[in-house]
């Protein structure tokens, strides 16, 4: 039989308690921007953007889109969870939640590809920017709405 000193005991409990301190700490520092990059990366790889510009792109999502965000605490652990990289997690939750978090993938990589340069980049090296929103660039779209006769 395997005896355990009071010692032994109370450092385990102690460990227990400022590991769980640590997570706590590193999970409440996420933000929203930090929820969209890893998103984002999960997808398209490594992007070279600007905190500035990822902002302005979280803000005008946000605006545009406010119920496609997961509440605060289920967005700080899915933040965790990817960027520990155990994506594979995802499949212990519930139906209905993995259904928002694939939900919110779409619309977030969807957004970013109408709301920034991404795609009008010379190089997967040049930094990407926040464009807005830009309701036509074709220079040959009539904008004027039909006349009735």
């Amino acid at each position: 039989m395997i005896e355990i000193s009071r010692r032994s005991a109370l450092a385990i409990v102690a460990g227990g308690v400022v590991s769980t301190g640590v997570a706590f700490a590193a999970v409440s520092s996420f933000s929203d921007e930090d929820l969209v990059r890893v998103t984002l990366e999960k997808y398209l790889g490594r992007l070279n953007i600007r905190i500035e510009h990822l902002q302005q792109f979280v803000r005008e999502f946000r605006n545009r889109n406010p119920w496609i965000f997961p509440s605060e605490k289920f967005s700080d652990a899915v933040t965790l969870v990817e960027e520990l990289k155990l994506g594979a997690v995802r499949r212990l939750l519930p139906q209905e939640k993995r259904e928002d978090l694939v939900h919110f993938d779409r619309w977030v990589i969807a957004e970013f590809h109408m709301l920034t340069d991404y795609a009008w980049r010379s190089s997967p090296s040049d930094p990407i920017r926040f464009t807005g929103w830009q309701s036509c660039t074709n220079p040959f779209a009539n904008l004027e709405p039909p006349k009735l006769a």
